[in-house]
C-alpha cells in the first residue's frame, strides 16, 4: 500500500496539490510478468504496478491509474475490432559531467560527425554499450544505438505491444540514467537542457495493424494532435522544440517527411515525431490510441494531404513549402507553443476528453495548470536546476 497523495497530487516541482491529498491509503498489485532483474544494480529488480485508489473511488479505483487504463484501453479494441498495436521508441539523452551542485552541467564531447563510426569513438561508448546490454539482458531488443548529435545520445528499441512498449520505456529509461550515475555522469531526457544545443526528443513509431483503416486512424490522430500535445509534450520547456518559423510549427503529416510531426513510414506504421522524454507513455499512449480509434470507428476522411516538400518557413529553397500555399494541402492547425496553450486546447476537446474519461482528465489537467503556474515562476536556470535533476 502506500498513501494516496502519491498517485495524483504531487506536482513536478515536488510541492503538493493540498486540496488534493487524502487520508487513508491506496493499493499496489505488483504485475508479475514485468519483474526484471537489474543487471546494473546487482541484487535489485524492478517491477511495474497497477494503482487502485480507495475511498470515493471505490469501485472505480483504477479509473486513475494510466497504466490500468492503458491495458484496459487495448484489450477493449482487441475484443471490439482485433486490431492490434505496436510501439518502438527512439529514446534520445544527453550524457553530461556529474554535479552535485548546479544542472545542467557540462555536456560530454564527442566527435562532430554524427552517425558515423566516428563519432562512436570516444571514452563513453563503453558506457553506451553497457547500457545496451543491460537492456537486451532482460529481453528489451535494441534495434540501434548511435550518437544523435553534439553530447546527445540515441537507442532505439524494437516494436512492441503498447503496453509492454512503455513498460520497457520505463525500464529503459531508468537503466540509462543509473549507468550514466554509476559511472560518474548523469543522463537527461529533458527536452531543452541547452539552449545552444538541439532539443531532445523520445519519437514513437506506432504501427496498427489494420492497416485498411490507415487514413482513418490519421485523421483521427491529426485532428487532435495540437491538443494532445498536453501529454506528449508534457513539461514548461518541452515547448522550446517548437519554435515559430520552424520544422513543427504547424500540424502535418508526411511520407518519409522529416520536418513533419507525424511521419508515415509506411501502411499503418507513422513515426510521432513531436513526443518528448517527459511523457508518461502509459498516459500518452492512452490519449494518442483514443484520438487514432475516434477518427477509425467514425470513419473519418483524410482531408490533410501529403505536402511533399519540405516545411520550413524560416529557410527557403527551391525545396521548401511556401507557408501560403499550406491551405491547399489542408495545413491549418499550429501547435501550441506553451504548456498553457496546450491545456486550453486540450480542455476545448470535448470528444477526447470523454473517450479518456473525466476520473483521470480533470485531475490531469488541474496537476498539469498548477505545473505550469509554478514553473512560469522559476528562471530558466532554477526550471532546468529542478527539471534536469529529475528527467
Amino acid at each position: 500500500m502506500m498513501q494516496s497523495p502519491l498517485l495524483t497530487a504531487v506536482l513536478a516541482d515536488g510541492s503538493l496539490l493540498m486540496d488534493d491529498v487524502e487520508i487513508g491509503f491506496d493499493d499496489m498489485f505488483p504485475d508479475w510478468n514485468t519483474l526484471r532483474a537489474l543487471p546494473h544494480q546487482p541484487g535489485h529488480a524492478h517491477v511495474m504496478c497497477f494503482v487502485k485508489e480507495r475511498g470515493i473511488w471505490d469501485g472505480k479505483g483504477f479509473r486513475r491509474c494510466p497504466r490500468s487504463r492503458l491495458l484496459e484501453f487495448t484489450d477493449n479494441i482487441k475484443a471490439k475490432h482485433n486490431l492490434d498495436f505496436l510501439v518502438g521508441v527512439e529514446i534520445e539523452f544527453f550524457i553530461m559531467e556529474a554535479s552535485k551542485d548546479v544542472l545542467p552541467a557540462a555536456p560530454v564531447q564527442t566527435n562532430p560527425h554524427i552517425f558515423s563510426p566516428a563519432s562512436l569513438r570516444n571514452e563513453y561508448m563503453p558506457v553506451l554499450a553497457e547500457i545496451v546490454s543491460a537492456l537486451t539482458k532482460v529481453g528489451i531488443m535494441v534495434r540501434q544505438f548511435h550518437t544523435e548529435g553534439k553530447s546527445m545520445f540515441e537507442i532505439s528499441t524494437e516494436p512492441l505491444p503498447a503496453l509492454q512498449a512503455a513498460d520497457a520505456l520505463i525500464y529503459s529509461q531508468e537503466a540509462i540514467r543509473t549507468i550514466c550515475y554509476n559511472h560518474g555522469l548523469h543522463a537527461t531526457m529533458h527536452p531543452k537542457p541547452f539552449e545552444k544545443l538541439g532539443g531532445v526528443g523520445s519519437h514513437m513509431h506506432l504501427s496498427i495493424s489494420w492497416t485498411e483503416k490507415e487514413e482513418a486512424f490519421l485523421a483521427g490522430l491529426l485532428e487532435s494532435w495540437a491538443s494532445l500535445a498536453a501529454f506528449y509534450m508534457p513539461s514548461f520547456d518541452s515547448y522550446a522544440r517548437v519554435r515559430p518559423g520552424e520544422a513543427g510549427e504547424y500540424v502535418c503529416w508526411g511520407m518519409h517527411n522529416r520536418t513533419a510531426n507525424i511521419r508515415k513510414m509506411k501502411a499503418g506504421h507513422w513515426e510521432l515525431r513531436s513526443v518528448d522524454g517527459t511523457a508518461n507513455p502509459y498516459l500518452t499512449l492512452l490519449a494518442i490510441l483514443n484520438a487514432g480509434m475516434l477518427g477509425l470507428e467514425q470513419d473519418q476522411e483524410l482531408v490533410m494531404k501529403d505536402p511533399v516538400l519540405k516545411m520550413y518557413p524560416g529557410i527557403k529553397t527551391e525545396h521548401t513549402l511556401e507557408e501560403k500555399d499550406y491551405g491547399q494541402y489542408g495545413i491549418k492547425d499550429k501547435m501550441p507553443t506553451s504548456l498553457k496553450d496546450s491545456l486550453e486546447l486540450l480542455k476545448k476537446n470535448e470528444t477526447l476528453l470523454e473517450a479518456i474519461g473525466p476520473e483521470i482528465m480533470d485531475r490531469y489537467v488541474k496537476v498539469k495548470t498548477k505545473e505550469e503556474e509554478n514553473f512560469s515562476k522559476l528562471t530558466r536556470a532554477e526550471r532546468m536546476e529542478l527539471s534536469v535533476r529529475i528527467h
